[in-house]
């Protein structure tokens, strides 16, 4: 699950851009509504959402890499997979994450800076960038899910190691102690009469 959540913040990421502390007036809600028409920002969360459900699978199978399951087992993972898809899509909607994206906006950039941005979105530069930047996070997501699954058996061999070593340690730790009496020393032998003095 935490590639949908990567999925999900980057989303943020992208609509924020490289934000800078607003140093004059805050911009008018008219105006970043306006920015997030042209960004066909709504398109875009829409373009994300359709690939929540293979990013899921893709988390699902990463978790349970080497595993083998029965065809029991894939059925209620499937069902779990396809039923997080669903509730991800359902909340994460633009109507309900528009005004929270306002509010950041107006927190974050000045009035300057949304006319500026507003300015390079109406240019036929700044269509391209929105019509391509779908295409390209999704080739990025594809390229880090790549090297995740590569990272997999190492990071399932740590898991596994430091378990045994956990276990280990706990053992060691309440093992009995023993309670034996260290052997008594032997007894001083009586000097012989006929030892010789000196």
């Amino acid at each position: 699950m935490k590639l949908v959540m990567t999925l999900v913040f980057a989303m943020f990421a992208v609509f924020a851009a490289q934000a800078a502390l607003a140093q004059d007036a805050k911009p008018s809600e008219e105006s970043i509504r306006q920015l997030f028409e042209v960004m066909h920002s709504s398109k875009l969360l829409d373009a994300y959402m359709t690939q929540i459900d293979s990013t899921v699978r893709a988390s699902m199978q990463q978790a349970l890499a080497g595993q083998q399951l029965n065809p029991k087992q894939k059925k209620i993972l499937e069902d779990m997979g396809a039923e997080i898809g669903s509730l991800v899509k359902a909340e994460l909607t633009w109507p309900a994450i528009e005004p929270l994206m306002i509010e950041v906006y107006r927190d974050t950039f000045s009035q300057h800076e949304v006319d500026g941005m507003l300015a390079f979105y109406r240019s036929e530069v700044g269509q391209a960038v929105i019509a391509k930047l779908p295409t390209a996070m999704q080739q990025s997501m594809t390229g880090i899910q790549s090297h995740a699954q590569a990272l997999t058996p190492k990071i399932v061999q740590l898991e596994k190691d430091a378990a045994a070593q956990v276990k280990a340690a706990g053992e060691a730790q309440h093992a009995p102690q023993s309670t034996q009496p260290p052997p008594a020393a032997p007894p001083p032998q009586p000097q012989s009469p006929h030892s010789p003095h000196r």
